[in-house]
């Protein structure tokens, strides 16, 4: 029993880390993490405007 309460602690324990870590990143975080800027055309259009594109970045529901 004891070892069946240890097994299930470890499997959430990785299925939360693996959701933490499998967490999609845009085209923008990608590119800035390898130290460059995103080269989509919407992405470069936007930069210009001084905006991030909504297209690629889709705003996060924010919480209440």
């Amino acid at each position: 029993m004891k070892a069946i309460k240890s097994l299930v602690a470890i499997t959430c324990a990785l299925a939360m880390l693996a959701a933490v870590t499998a967490r999609a990143e845009t085209c923008c975080e990608k590119a800035k993490a390898a130290g460059k800027t995103c080269e989509h055309a919407c992405c470069v259009k936007a930069a210009k405007d001084g905006k991030t594109c909504e297209k690629c970045n889709p705003k996060k529901e924010e919480k209440k």
